[in-house]
């Protein structure tokens, strides 16, 4: 589907919940990601990655989406997004610099993907934008290649050790069966993992260290990654876990084909509310022993039997 219209979809996304803010965004868990995507060479809608830094605490050499945890209470969810991104790969959150000093501008696209729980029992809000070149007519916004030479580059190297892209219907080719699409990935495998008690459905995408397809600017910046995965002599990075998860359920709404249910709403709320979790910025004992999958330690554990059966019949 052209980019036009995968944008126009997700402008035009909106889900009914019945679940309050308070709850889904818990003030002392909250955290953002900002799913940035622009134009690829081919006409393509591509999103941009990271590889996290060996060295950081939590999901150290994973690929993730730039963001990270809110600052205070008073941070809305795109400004959490917004300030990490500077930090971690140097995109001005001041959207004057960001036109001034590189010519571009970021749109927002929607801010209606619901949230989703991470590992480490954070509320995680995707901010869906797009960047393109200001000088680029309105009429070819969706369709000209973003030339991003003049900035990308400036990796905060004690978060940061690479930047790349994918195409963002990559992460729905499989389940579409599109006999002329040929996605970017080398292997891709999936599998159901408890955790918890409730069935997680994992998936790995391994995509090229050397992508010739990926904008050739960001191809130019030095990656300072290691640990990549090999498949058959191939170097690769692994787009996994939560990240894989958040960029197919956009994919999904971009391409008109999402569930009525997506993201980790019922649950976060269902723990907020009634098992007297994610409420103090410390962990419980609970999450703690999750974080470190311990035996025999369950969702059911803190969360009511009525509520833990609903759940149970969820997708995670």
């Amino acid at each position: 589907m052209e980019a036009a219209r995968l944008i126009k979809n997700l402008k035009n996304y909106t889900v009914e919940t019945h679940l309050p803010l308070f709850n889904t965004w818990p003030v002392n868990r909250r955290s953002a990601v900002l799913v940035l995507l622009f134009i690829g060479s081919n006409g393509e809608l591509r999103v941009f990655l990271t590889k996290r830094a060996r060295n950081l605490r939590s999901f150290s050499g994973h690929v993730s989406l730039p963001g990270g945890k809110a600052d205070s209470p008073s941070e809305t969810s795109e400004m959490v997004a917004r300030r990490e991104s500077e930090e971690e790969i140097g995109l001005p959150s001041d959207g004057n610099i960001l036109l001034q000093d590189y010519g571009m501008k970021i749109e927002n696209i929607t801010h209606n993907i619901p949230h989703f729980l991470s590992r480490t029992f954070l509320s995680v809000k995707p901010i869906v934008s797009f960047l393109y070149n200001s000088k680029t007519p309105s009429e070819r916004r969706y369709v000209d290649p973003l030339n991003g030479s003049k900035f990308f580059g400036k990796l905060n190297a004690g978060e940061t050790t690479s930047l790349f892209s994918v195409p963002l219907c990559d992460l729905i080719a499989h389940q579409n069966q599109w006999n002329d699409y040929n996605p970017e990935y080398v292997n891709r495998k999936e599998y159901i993992s408890k955790w918890g008690g409730l069935s997680w459905l994992i998936q790995h995408f391994y995509y090229p260290n050397e992508n010739v397809k990926d904008a050739h600017w960001l191809n130019e910046i030095i990656d300072t990654s290691s640990g990549d995965e090999d498949f058959e002599g191939v170097l690769c990075k692994n787009v996994w876990g939560l990240t894989a998860k958040i960029l197919q359920e956009v994919c999904r709404v971009a391409n008109d084909t999402a569930r009525t249910t997506i993201g980790h709403e019922e649950l976060i709320y269902t723990l907020h509310k009634f098992g007297g979790q994610l409420q103090s910025r410390k962990r419980t004992h609970w999450e703690s022993d999750m974080i470190l999958n311990k035996r025999k330690v369950y969702y059911s554990d803190v969360i009511p039997k009525q509520h833990f059966k609903k759940l149970s019949k969820l997708e995670f």
